[in-house]
């Protein structure tokens, strides 16, 4: 009995095969031996064997397998914006205008409740053969006046004067201002003294020169110099 291994051994050109055999010795040799046999290699040609000069076609090459690769899953991640929840804030009231700046002194208040600057101009003679029966306070365009004692107010306005007031007051005294840009609290009647009544302007013969002309009409009746009243309450 023998055995035949087959033992390949890269030639150049080619491929040997070794045939090595093994066991009991082959008739008419003895021994182990070894045959040579020598299959020259073929080019491949899309994995199959072409005729090599030896003249033998190879077998072709084995099945082809393919390999399918699953489609690649692309998962897209999409964030979701949540609008905020509607504010609970509530908006806060604008701001209030300035303030009356009341002042008082002499049993008044002073009429003009902001920054105003005057003189004694009593008696001052004015257009026409007048004489100045009262006092003019100079204030930025829009200043409160106010009403300079408790009592009623009246709103009215003349050719001279233009937009006024007059305050028949609680203490038997009526007091008047004039050359008004406007009315506050028109028709209330009976007001506080402080109460704003109007406002500074240049109605009137007055025209660019803002300012309260003020009277002082003692019981009522014709004007006295109103200075040292407003002299004290200003």
């Amino acid at each position: 009995m023998r055995r035949e291994l087959l033992a390949p051994t890269l030639l150049a050109g080619g491929i040997a095969i070794v045939l090595t055999t093994t066991g009991l010795a082959a008739r008419g040799g003895g021994g182990d031996g070894v045959r040579l046999a020598s299959i020259e290699a073929s080019p491949l040609v899309h994995g199959r064997h072409v005729p090599g000069r030896s003249g033998g076609t190879h077998a072709p090459a084995g099945p082809t397998t393919t390999v399918k690769v699953a489609p690649t899953t692309t998962t897209t991640s999409t964030t979701t914006t949540t609008a905020p929840p509607p504010s609970t804030a509530t908006t806060a009231p604008p701001e209030p205008g300035p303030q009356p700046e009341v002042r008082s002194g002499g049993g008044i208040v002073c009429p003009v409740a902001g920054p105003t600057s005057f003189v004694d101009s009593w008696g001052a003679a004015r257009s026409g053969g007048r004489s100045h029966q009262g006092t003019d306070m100079m204030a930025d365009h829009g200043t409160p006046t106010v009403a300079p004692v408790s009592g009623t107010v009246e709103h009215r306005g003349s050719s001279v004067g233009g937009l006024s007031w007059y305050v028949h007051g609680d203490d038997g005294n009526t007091y008047f201002g004039t050359h008004l840009s406007g009315y506050a609290n028109e028709g209330a009647g009976w007001v506080a003294a402080g109460t704003v009544i109007g406002y500074v302007g240049d109605t009137g013969n007055a025209a660019g020169t803002p300012h309260l002309h003020f009277e002082y009409h003692p019981g009522g009746g014709s004007p006295a110099n109103s200075y040292p009243l407003v002299a004290a309450a200003c």
